[in-house]
């Protein structure tokens, strides 16, 4: 890592009369002091939190209460389940790397590069303007191969239109991975690069991304994605805790992902590796950790060089963050990165945090969902000491959590990004079924739909039902309670808080999948299903 972390100095060194001006301040990396103040920060909050982590553990493993055995060992299994995310999430931020927003220019002659776009079924209204912009890049020397797994004679056409070579497949073998590879067998510049049928690339996307190319080691460089979303975001398809946070700190520990599109790869890479893995569900991540297991480096670059198109309504939000959680948790579960060997200990904990990260709020915040309900409904509380003990051990440690992750990730971690991932977790728990009952091949994948389109109120109440349970179960708690334990002041307050923390975790992604799709922006619209009957 030493000597990756020099050259790539080195490499950042400009020349010319721009070094002049600028060759004092880049002997750093970008950002270097301020990312390293931050980080001295980072450290002391990761230590006080896991400090008060282990000591409100330590304290709850003698004070549950075992006359109820399955309340109490699920309790204390969903707080293990958090204090080892909370320590994998404090170890993955606490450094970041971020490089130069001009990319490094390519010294000498560019080398030739081969754009694969992957197509499947998009319509054409979301096709296009991929096409358009991607032969509209600023790069002297770049062919563009259409792989068309729709078989569209219109996709056929516009391929024409703007002289990109035209392919497809006569069977779907392996879905995207498959057409990568097919894309692959029919090229041959040394690198490659990935675009989605909705990825509309600016002009520099080539050029700020292959000079990284000049470090050996660099198997591929990924850039930040952007997405085509409504006001205000309200499906929280931006991610920005992911690309703001996340993958700075992946970067730092050589553990950053690949992302899927607006990608580049050295085709030797990708050789050693025998070409985009076909055992998970999407490439992009088993793709990144079997390239880093053999030796290659990634780098992510964040700053966008793309946008897509984004879920716009319960069902496309459910399959796309579904698909994810499977890839995660098949990893996890099947080719477990804490024995991975090739990898270093950071490389182990940020590859196993993906799918622990899916585990934790598809099994422990259910859990956090279901005790106060059934406490107040049967007026005993898990533990079996005094609230006010219980509230000692857990607020500094909940205290110390919420202020590590607020200050790691620059604030991105805010509660509207917690309400969007935990209103997730039925999606979780059935993308953990699907990780255990597919071992050997992934489940069927499909390709996530592009476009606004009218469902029924009652089909989105329906795939929401869970959430609705849960918040209907803790208002009915909550009645209960003041019905049965009015006596109880403290056990009553405690538990109607912890209710009402529930409903309103659950709220805003419930409350989006039933009534947002209104306010979906999309680049496309169809029809709604009464106007199609």
């Amino acid at each position: 890592m030493a000597f990756f972390r020099a050259t790539t100095e080195s490499a950042h060194q400009p020349t010319g009369e721009h070094s002049q001006a600028t060759s004092t301040g880049r002997k750093r990396r970008y950002k270097d002091v301020e990312l390293r103040s931050a980080s001295r920060r980072n450290v002391v909050l990761f230590v006080l939190a896991q400090t008060a982590g282990l000591i409100y553990l330590g304290w709850l493993v003698t004070a549950i209460d075992w006359s109820h055995p399955w309340l109490g060992g699920s309790f204390l299994c969903a707080e293990i389940i958090c204090a080892v995310s909370v320590f994998l999430w404090g170890e993955m931020l606490t450094r970041k790397r971020l490089h130069l927003p001009e990319g490094l220019p390519w010294r000498g002659n560019p080398p030739p590069v081969d754009v694969l776009i992957a197509v499947c079924h998009e319509p054409i209204a979301v096709v296009q303007p991929t096409f358009a912009a991607v032969a509209m890049i600023d790069y002297p020397r770049f062919r563009v191969t259409v792989l068309d797994d729709g078989h569209a004679a219109e996709v056929r056409e516009l391929a024409a239109k703007y002289g990109f070579a035209y392919t497809t497949r006569a069977r779907r073998h392996f879905a995207k991975s498959g057409n990568l590879n097919h894309g692959l067998s029919l090229t041959t510049a040394p690198f490659v690069m990935t675009l989605d049928a909705d990825q509309v690339p600016q002009p520099e996307i080539i050029s700020r991304l292959i000079g990284f190319f000049q470090i050996p080691q660099i198997g591929f460089v990924a850039s930040r994605q952007a997405f085509d979303v409504p006001s205000g975001d309200p499906w929280g398809n931006r991610d920005t805790v992911f690309y703001e946070a996340m993958q700075m700190g992946k970067n730092d520990a050589n553990a950053a992902i690949s992302c899927g599109s607006g990608v580049i790869y050295r085709r030797e890479a990708l050789e050693a590796i025998g070409g985009f893995p076909t055992w998970s569900v999407v490439e992009d991540l088993y793709a990144s950790l079997l390239l880093e297991q053999h030796g290659w480096r990634g780098v992510y670059y964040a700053f966008a060089l793309s946008e897509g198109t984004a879920p716009t309504d319960v069902f496309a939000q459910h399959r796309q963050r579904w698909q994810w959680a499977v890839d995660g948790l098949r990893i996890l579960v099947w080719r477990n990165p804490l024995f991975t060997r090739g990898l270093d200990w950071r490389q182990r904990f940020n590859y196993f945090h993906f799918g622990w990260h899916y585990v934790m709020y598809g099994i422990a915040y259910p859990i956090f969902f279901c005790v106060p309900a059934w406490c107040l409904f049967r007026g005993e509380f898990v533990v079996a000491a005094p609230f006010w003990l219980f509230l000692c051990y857990r607020l500094p440690y909940l205290v110390l959590m919420r202020l590590m992750t607020r200050f790691m990730t620059d604030r991105a971690h805010d509660f509207k990004a917690f309400q969007m991932q935990v209103g997730l977790w039925p999606v979780y728990v059935s993308a953990l079924v699907a990780a255990l009952t597919h071992p050997f091949t992934p489940p069927a994948y499909r390709v996530t739909p592009k476009v606004v389109r009218r469902t029924s109120f009652i089909r989105r109440a329906l795939a929401v039902w869970p959430n609705l349970a849960v918040m209907a179960g803790s208002a009915a708690a909550i009645m209960d309670g003041f019905r049965s334990h009015a006596d109880e002041p403290t056990f009553l307050a405690v538990l109607t808080f912890w209710c009402l923390w529930s409903i309103v975790a659950l709220s805003r992604f419930t409350l989006t999948c039933l009534f947002s799709e209104y306010r979906a922006a999309g680049r496309i619209n169809l029809p709604s299903e009464k106007a199609k009957s």
